[in-house]
């Protein structure tokens, strides 16, 4: 019994490091177009209501009582969630491809953004689905969108004073 549980754990771990390999290899080769291709609008999910400037300037003016209804609950929730991880893959293509040296702090920057949006939305659908809480998940909306918009700023500064090249096709993106 030992013998087949340990063969089964390293099966999984194999066919996870195969998928995790195969994953990095993909993104390694994507271009700036099949990237966009995968953000989805601001304007789909509301954020463009509940930022000002949101490009250029962090923080929303939406209360946490009404950001849930603003962004269309977990429609926008989770449209911030995939798009955290499309915004840090295009900084990374910018940063490879835009001919100016990105400082390491900008990256990291914009890493730890794209946790706290993943983080911030994850608690708020988990409160929403076991607690049915509107109060507990607007909270946690609330700092995926506080979260959301302090990445957009630090992206617009990514393309405007290292990757100048990529930042008219930024915009039209978003």
């Amino acid at each position: 019994m030992f013998l087949v549980t340990q063969i089964v754990i390293a099966v999984v771990l194999l066919a996870f490091i195969v998928y995790w390999r195969r994953a990095q290899s993909r993104r390694q080769v994507a271009t700036w177009e099949s990237i966009i291709a995968r953000l989805r609008s601001n304007t789909e999910f509301g954020f463009d209501e509940v930022a000002e400037r949101y490009l250029y300037s962090e923080g929303i003016k939406a209360t946490p009582q009404d950001i849930w209804q603003r962004i269309d609950g977990a429609n926008g929730l989770w449209a911030m969630y995939t798009n955290a991880g499309v915004l840090m893959q295009l900084a990374d293509y910018a940063a490879e491809h835009g001919g100016g040296a990105v400082p390491e702090e900008l990256i990291e920057s914009l890493r730890s953004d794209a946790f706290q949006i993943r983080t911030a939305v994850m608690m708020a659908l988990l409160k929403y689905a076991f607690y049915r809480s509107g109060v507990a998940a607007s909270i946690n909306a609330h700092r995926a969108a506080a979260a959301y918009s302090a990445m957009l700023a630090h992206m617009t500064t990514l393309f405007q004073e290292h990757s100048a090249l990529f930042f008219p096709r930024f915009l039209e993106a978003m």
